[in-house]
């Protein structure tokens, strides 16, 4: 070879070892100099995991200092999940130490390679039994993929009491987490999915910690190293008052059992199952107790609890009754004759009737005389507090038919009848104002002036919740002001340290002078205290409140359904002349109205500390003799114990 060809060769040589080096050393220098933290974390990732630590949700707090949410700690299983899943030897093993099927492990070992990031570990199952426990450690080394670690978990001291308004919570989905993401949630973070655990979410979630891990190259644990201590979420400190609530429940479960079971014909009501209340200051919007039955127990509802969770769920869903909606604020109702107190004042601000104009009832509206009063023989000459007292149905047709749907509606805006509350619960719908073109979409036919009839006493097509309700009621007890209902005061730290205050939040003004008010209030007092307004016949609360040591007003509803028993409503607020108190009751086909008043008596008995012994004989005179009232103030527990199986169960009324 010539020598210029040899020193050609050589040089180019030259270029290509020194071209491979430059390349190698660029590599080198890429990896271990500019990203060498990046691909020291990808190495670890084969070596160290982060097993999550979800923060102890916030605790919920009653008024009086009762905790009824709260978190606990329990032991949690994790699959150390390999990038694929559990090997079905492991999973047929786990299937018989926690007595659930292999499936249901499979299937949520699938879920979370499906949405959780590679080589995160996947939860299992929270709240392992002691037995469950001894089984998995006794066999740990036949389950290498596994791990078990204490979480602190969801838990609420008293079951379904307040269940369906406290709500539950469950594991984020993904398009919870898609708009969560940026505000420190994970794919195993746990939300509020219903109640206040949904509305208060923001607060209550805390920051998750960690807990790292060293694997092998098989995934199985190797040793623990340090953690990230989450950070619990912050107190909600509720409106409710403790005593309050549960009364309330109890006593509406009291009640619905006792109309269904007495012998009393004329109080026999055996549909009555569902109902609800709310109690609340008129002076300020705070709910004081809100009951919505039948309830559900939110501790069946933890996430992950693949024995549980998804079998109770599908027994709410199924459930005719609907425990799943929190009916003062989910229901639409025809409210029936508690709706009068509102078209009073309407009728009186507009001067289609003055306090002094008595009209006359011959027990029918002569104009239509199909249209007939609750009392047959009618109660002749009446001015309106009597109207109001004695819940006259004719007197009432009279104010419709000379007022009109126009300045109905008029007045039905006034007192935010056509708006949502904002109360601090998710879901809340909105009440239906009867108007002629609703009324022409829903018929087909026109609106006329008999239609004026059944708007004025609460019934045709008026569709209204009872927090809508609840609210315009507490606006004729406080002298028209419309306040914002709202159940929860303030937001704290764990620490202590205020996050916010919700102050009274005045949402609009009834505009009706004060003697308007008044003069409807005197009516609803006579409804409630009474017991001789016209030809012998008593206010048409005074059934329920008789004997009663402290004054309050009042007014019963019984609305009539197509084709179902009648509903029954009862509303009431005091002490008078100054009400602090307001509640509202409603059963779904509690026939009578007047009824319903004892669950309304009971929770009077606790929030005024009364021991009530005239109530046993007005609530006999209703139920029958067979059991006592349990509802006079004590210091222990209100809630009665429950009767002897097969002892049919009387409630409180009157």
């Amino acid at each position: 070879m010539a020598p210029r060809q040899l020193a050609r060769r050589v040089i180019w040589f030259g270029l290509f070892v020194f071209l491979a080096f430059a390349a190698v050393g660029s590599r080198f220098w890429y990896l271990e100099v500019a990203h060498a933290s990046q691909y020291q974390a990808l190495a670890r990732q084969d070596y160290l995991r982060k097993l999550p630590i979800p923060a102890p949700r916030g605790n919920i707090v009653t008024a009086d200092g009762v905790t009824v949410a709260t978190s606990k700690p329990a032991w949690t299983l994790y699959y150390l999940n390999q990038g694929g899943p559990m090997p079905a030897s492991e999973v047929q093993d786990l299937s018989r130490y926690l007595g659930v099927p292999a499936s249901a492990i499979a299937a949520v070992i699938q879920r979370g390679l499906k949405t959780l990031p590679a080589y995160e570990p996947i939860e299992i199952t929270s709240g392992l039994t002691a037995a469950q426990m001894t089984a998995i450690e006794e066999n740990i080394s036949h389950l290498p993929n596994i791990r078990i670690q204490p979480v602190a978990v969801r838990s609420y001291p008293f079951g379904s009491v307040m269940g369906n308004i406290l709500g539950f919570v469950s594991q984020i989905n993904a398009q919870q987490y898609q708009a969560l993401k940026n505000q420190g949630y994970t794919m195993t973070s746990i939300v509020g999915a219903a109640g206040l655990e949904e509305e208060y979410n923001q607060y209550l979630h805390g920051q998750s910690g960690g807990e790292y891990a060293e694997v092998n190259r098989q995934g199985q644990l190797v040793r623990l190293y340090g953690q990230e201590v989450p950070t619990p979420g912050d107190t909600l400190h509720l409106t409710i008052n403790w005593r309050l609530e549960e009364t309330a429940q109890s006593a509406l479960q009291y009640v619905m059992q006792a109309m269904r079971q007495t012998q009393n014909p004329v109080a026999h009501s055996p549909d009555a199952q569902r109902g609800a209340v709310i109690a609340m200051n008129p002076q300020n919007g705070d709910i004081l107790a809100m009951v919505s039955l039948p309830s559900y127990n939110p501790n069946h509802l933890l996430p992950n609890d693949l024995k549980e969770r998804s079998q109770y769920y599908q027994s709410l869903i199924h459930n005719p009754l609907d425990p799943l909606v929190i009916w003062p604020i989910q229901g639409l109702f025809a409210p029936g004759s508690i709706f009068k107190p509102l078209m009073a004042v309407a009728a009186l601000a507009s001067h289609v009737v003055t306090p002094s104009t008595e009209i006359y009832d011959p027990g029918y509206f002569p104009k239509l005389p199909t249209m007939h009063n609750w009392y047959a023989p009618g109660f002749g000459w009446l001015n309106i507090e009597q109207a109001i007292g004695l819940s006259d149905d004719t007197f009432f047709y009279t104010l419709g038919y000379d007022m009109g749907i126009n300045l109905m509606d008029h007045w039905l805006r006034a007192f935010g009848m056509n708006q949502l509350t904002g109360i601090d619960l998710p879901n809340e719908v909105r009440s239906l104002i009867p108007t002629p073109a609703r009324y022409q979409a829903e018929t087909g036919q026109p609106w006329t002036w008999g239609d004026n009839l059944n708007t004025v006493i609460g019934q045709g097509i008026s569709q209204y919740t009872l927090i809508a309700l609840a609210r315009a009621e507490a606006a004729i007890a406080n002298g028209g002001t419309l306040y914002w209902p709202h159940l929860v005061s303030r937001i704290t730290t764990p620490s202590g340290k205020t996050v916010k205050v919700f102050h009274p939040v005045v949402q609009g003004h009834v505009p009706a002078p004060a003697w308007v008010f008044q003069t409807v209030q005197r009516g609803m007092e006579l409804s409630a205290q009474d017991p001789n307004i016209a030809l012998g016949v008593s206010g048409t609360g005074y059934g329920a409140l008789a004997g009663f040591p402290i004054p309050v007003a009042s007014k019963t509803g019984t609305a009539q359904q197509t084709g179902h028993p009648n509903n029954a409503f009862f509303v009431t607020y005091g002490p008078m002349p100054h009400p602090t108190l307001l509640i509202v009751v409603y059963v779904d086909g509690g026939e009578w109205g007047a009824d319903s008043g004892f669950v309304a008596r009971a929770i009077y008995d606790q929030y005024f500390k009364v021991a009530d012994p005239k109530a046993q004989a007005v609530f006999d005179g209703v139920f029958g003799s067979q059991y006592a009232w349990p509802y006079g103030y004590h210091t222990h527990s209100s809630k009665p114990a429950s009767p002897a199986a097969g002892t049919p169960v009387i409630p409180p009324q009157g």
